[in-house]
């Protein structure tokens, strides 16, 4: 099926697709990439509509979850590992949430929700880092090509 199988024939993008395309490029992150090429290396993964309810005005808010997955060459010295992870996930989150949290007016707001930091396994030298946004922005009933 395609997007106009969907929709009112209209070549529109979907609010919640223009979103995390505007964060993916904020963040500089592929979208849903597992290959790692080079390091550093980020990857945006849209998750669920965690809360949807519809508002009095016609429309439905949405609660979406987006995870940003990054991973890093990790410092010589392991006793450095945690300043690293703390560094690196200090810094997704100020680029996530320190500026225009709406996205341009694409949502309502941006948090931060979650981070976890992944330290390397015995033989490897590469350190991750997650981070959890919840995303909150909406839509007209119906219609989530429109706000």
């Amino acid at each position: 099926m395609s997007q106009s199988d969907y929709s009112d024939g209209s070549d529109m993008t979907p609010i919640r697709e223009q979103i995390i395309a505007a964060l993916a490029a904020r963040l500089n992150a592929e979208r849903a990439n597992s290959i790692i090429d080079t390091l550093p290396a980020r990857s945006i993964w849209d998750g669920s509509d965690g809360n949807v309810e519809r508002n009095r005005y016609g429309g439905v808010n949405v609660t979406t979850e987006i995870t940003v997955e990054t991973v890093h060459q990790a410092d010589r010295d392991h006793r450095q590992w945690s300043t690293q992870g703390n560094a690196i996930l200090a810094e997704l989150i100020a680029i996530a949430t320190g500026t225009d949290r709406t996205l341009g007016g694409l949502a309502e707001d941006m948090a931060y929700a979650g981070g976890t930091i992944y330290y390397p396994e015995e033989g490897s030298d590469i350190i991750g880092v997650d981070l959890v946004l919840t995303v909150r922005w909406s839509h007209r009933i119906g219609d989530p090509y429109s706000q």
